[in-house]
């Protein structure tokens, strides 16, 4: 992946390291705290997202990172007026 990448017009990942991933709502600026909405980590295989937003420390585990994606994207949709 690249270092900022943009999927689905809502998720935009910044590698943290190999393995972790910031989540950024693309639809936010740059300086709006709300940006950022939580952190997606590979765990063995799986991956884990841990949620800062809407609601802080809800975490999800997904098989794959395309279905971590995808249902980041549609959470996003869900809550885009929660927060």
């Amino acid at each position: 992946m690249s270092a900022r990448q943009a999927t689905r017009s809502r998720v935009e990942l910044t590698p943290l390291s190999t393995t972790s991933w910031r989540v950024c709502d693309d639809r936010r600026d740059e300086g709006d705290m709300r940006r950022v909405v939580g952190y997606l980590q590979q765990v063995d295989d799986e991956f884990e997202m841990l949620w800062m937003r809407p609601r802080p420390g809800a975490v999800y585990r997904y098989p794959t990172m395309e279905a971590a994606i995808g249902a980041l994207s549609a959470r996003l949709e869900l809550t885009s007026h929660a927060y």
